[in-house]
């Protein structure tokens, strides 16, 4: 596994750190070893007052070097022990969320059978609550996985949009989805699904919408433009300013915006962006960019 770029760059200024300040104070004290030699032929007299001097220079600069080199390892060691417990969580958090992922899709799949096969179970608002609740469980680990390793690999391939959104959209049956247009974009098929699921959750749970009319254009400097609009409650200027900054809640009803976060940071790291915003009239507005694909 290798080291995250930000913890190789913390690594590499402790490197230079211990290195800067060890050649520094040595270049110190070799300087006043050359002035306090040159000062003792010039002093006659008080060439032993100097020659004291000199000597002092001497086992005070080994000291303080020492002390300095043993920090700056200390230093480096501590950061090399943070790394590979930091690389032990991630890898403890990545099996368990997948071990829970799996069981919970299996659970779904189980619920969805029971469904189709018992109308009566189908009929059940507790198995429709169930259903619900193992979407958005789903949709939460997920988030929990990219927000603790926000600079894992991604696999950007060409992904067709109309046929991602409307295949992702079946989670939510309660949300009309239509699709205007399609393009084929630049990215990362499961970090673009975790993207349209957080846009799509957002809208139902907490806009409360029941229409979504996504338009998809192509621009003139091969971008494309993904322009989600939702007939929901829509969001005041405060909260939409607030949207997209991990656990800060506007508003008592609010989520932790760790959803949304992670929509944004994995649309940029796709070399792309996410925008919020309100229409005119009612409703929310989601702006997605991406790059087109050749």
């Amino acid at each position: 596994m290798t080291m995250p770029s930000r913890n190789r760059l913390h690594y590499i200024g402790a490197i230079v750190w211990v290195l800067l300040t060890v050649a520094l104070a040595s270049w110190w004290m070799i300087f006043g070893l050359e002035q306090a030699q040159e000062l003792k032929l010039l002093a006659g007299p008080e060439a032993a007052r100097i020659q004291h001097v000199q000597r002092m220079l001497v086992w005070e600069g080994i000291a303080f070097i020492g002390l300095l080199l043993g920090g700056g390892i200390a230093l480096v060691v501590s950061v090399r022990r943070e790394q590979a417990r930091q690389r032990a969580v991630e890898a403890f958090f990545m099996a368990f969320t997948h071990d829970l992922k799996t069981a919970l899709a299996s659970l779904q799949l189980q619920a969805e059978s029971l469904s189709e096969d018992l109308p009566e179970a189908a009929a059940s608002p507790n198995m429709a609550r169930l259903l619900k609740d193992a979407v958005r469980l789903g949709v939460q680990l997920e988030n929990s996985l990219y927000f603790a390793q926000p600079e894992g690999h991604l696999l950007v391939e060409p992904v067709s949009i109309a046929k991602f959104i409307a295949k992702t959209a079946g989670d939510w049956p309660e949300l009309n989805v239509r699709v205007e247009g399609d393009e084929t974009v630049l990215a990362d098929a499961r970090a673009l699904e975790s993207v349209w699921r957080n846009l799509l959750q957002n809208a139902v749970i907490h806009g409360g919408a029941t229409e979504m009319t996504v338009r998809i254009e192509r621009r003139s400097d091969d971008r494309v433009t993904i322009t989600a609009i939702d007939d929901g409650r829509g969001a005041s200027p405060q909260v939409v300013r607030a949207l997209g900054l991990p656990f800060k809640r506007p508003t008592a009803s609010s989520g932790t915006g760790v959803g949304l976060f992670v929509s944004r940071q994995l649309a940029r790291r796709m070399n792309g962006d996410l925008r919020f915003g309100r229409p005119a009239g009612a409703g929310f507005t989601a702006v997605l960019e991406l790059p087109v694909a050749h």
